[in-house]
């Protein structure tokens, strides 16, 4: 059978990470101990090198405008933008796994091909709009990230932490199946745009049903109250560049899939979707809310993150509130600017060595004087994360809420502007333990029977992450209208 560029197009971003996934366990067979060095070596470069070999791929489509499909599998715009974030979320996930595992002392050639095998999972999951096919992308997305959870099986909350992740996965995938089965036996369909119209010509009972319980799978992915209980304990539990990728790439996809279905679908019904933006009104609210106050009360860095998460999810979900394409414009603008300062916070902790339980306020206490440039870094990605100008952060907040009150929605857009600044004092607590507090005698001690730590890959993840952080900044025109614009405008159905 001979393929078309379209299909091959479509086809080589997903194929290339899966490869390597299935390669990866067969060059780590290989158990002498005179060459365990370079088998590590060359099981991470495998990972970069398809990696990078599918990022360029997807660049050269933007590049060209190709708008490649193949089946259900629709290489757009707009799965062009998630494949690129998913890449190059991976590849810092990738560079800081070399370093924390070899601090934890559990260098597995399985972790990586479980990465690769959720990457693969993830660009699916963003590049269909069949709801069969995106069941099984979520599957696959997923099904790794339960295990690599719990990779670091020495640590007590390893298996803890995957359990629970595992459990409530399953609800998710539960509640996103059933309600594909009754949003099909509404509509007679599994494409979005079919299901779209015969929505909007034949409003149904059980279509309401069908498209809460989809809306709620989704809510589980992208940690939205009240489905986000799990979020804490897997992050804390799982590796610090695994929580990282999940964070950031698992909360991406779950989005976009969303953007991509939710003006084209869901809301092509005007009761229905005036139902639905309450209930994600309602949710966004609660999510920032619950997220920015837990995260105040947390004494691990860690925990901290991992509430902060939640709290970002209710900023963007306020995107499918105000309904607008400037509003999803400004949700990617968001989750790119995103991915640089979360993968910078969490990415500190490996640089920095702090592994197991060392992963407290107190831990990090002075630390910003012996590695300035890392603490100059992580600032900025703070910074950001607070929304404090002019970092990305800030103009992505700005963005959704400019269009929440545009579209009359000008309460959420003032507790979305509370919330944010209630999360700048637990991100300006890391800048001052860095820089503003002495070392207390129990952190020195356990540092002083720790040996020296060189973690060179995600020190200059951080650095690259700082950077990104304060240039989406001064880029946010670049980046709205040269990419996040143009994936909207390209992909997205609009119902008038």
């Amino acid at each position: 059978m001979s393929l078309s560029a379209s299909e091959i197009g479509a086809l080589m971003p997903v194929a290339i990470p899966a490869m390597a996934a299935c390669l990866l366990p067969l060059a780590s067979l290989d158990r002498d101990q005179a060459t365990v060095k370079w088998i590590r070596g060359s099981l991470f470069a495998i990972a970069l090198f398809a990696l990078a070999g599918s990022f360029l791929y997807v660049t050269r489509l933007w590049g060209t405008r190709m708008q490649a499909g193949f089946g259900p599998l629709h290489m757009d715009s707009l799965a062009q933008f998630a494949a690129i974030l998913v890449l190059v979320t991976a590849a810092m996930t990738v560079l800081q796994l070399w370093d924390h595992l070899h601090q934890e002392g559990w260098v597995k050639g399985e972790t990586l091909s479980l990465l690769m095998f959720s990457v693969t999972g993830m660009i699916i999951f963003a590049s269909t709009t069949n709801l069969m096919v995106l069941f099984l992308g979520l599957e696959l997305l997923s099904l790794p990230l339960y295990a690599l959870v719990a990779t670091v099986r020495q640590r007590a909350e390893a298996l803890e932490g995957g359990v629970k992740y595992f459990i409530t996965g399953a609800v998710a995938s539960a509640c996103f199946l059933m309600g594909t089965v009754l949003l099909y036996g509404a509509t007679g369909s599994l494409e979005i745009a079919a299901l779209g119209r015969q929505l909007s010509a034949h409003p149904d009972p059980i279509a309401l049903a069908g498209a809460a319980l989809l809306t709620a799978g989704f809510l589980f992915k992208i940690s939205g109250v009240p489905f986000h209980q799990w979020t804490p304990d897997a992050y804390e539990a799982s590796p610090h560049p695994i929580a990282a990728f999940m964070s950031v790439a698992t909360k991406g996809v779950a989005l976009i899939a969303l953007i991509r279905i939710f003006p084209a679908g869901l809301s092509s019904n005007p009761d229905l979707a005036i139902k639905l933006q309450a209930a994600l009104a309602l949710v966004a609210a609660l999510t920032m809310v619950v997220g920015n106050l837990t995260a105040l009360a947390q004494t691990s860095v860690k925990r901290m993150l991992a509430y902060s998460s939640i709290s970002h999810a209710g900023y963007l979900l306020l995107g499918f509130v105000a309904g607008t394409p400037e509003a999803y414009t400004g949700m990617l603008f968001y989750l790119f600017a995103y991915m640089a300062m979360n993968m910078g916070a969490f990415g500190l902790l490996t640089a920095l060595g702090l592994v197991g339980d060392r992963v407290g306020f107190e831990h990090l206490k002075g630390l910003g004087w012996k590695r300035p440039g890392l603490g100059i870094a992580v600032t900025l990605c703070m910074f950001s994360l607070a929304g404090i100008p002019p970092t990305g952060g800030f103009y992505g907040k700005y963005m959704i809420f400019k269009e929440l009150i545009h579209t009359g929605h000008v309460g959420l857009a003032l507790l979305g502007v509370i919330a944010s600044l209630v999360s700048v004092y637990f991100y300006l607590r890391v800048v001052v333990a860095l820089f503003l507090e002495k070392p207390v005698e129990r952190a020195e001690n356990e540092t002083a029977e720790c040996p020296s730590v060189l973690a060179p890959y995600a020190g200059a993840t951080v650095l690259v992450c700082g950077f990104l952080a304060l240039a989406t900044g001064f880029a946010q025109t670049l980046l709205v209208d040269g990419f996040a614009l143009r994936a909207i405008q390209d992909s997205v159905q609009f119902i008038p």
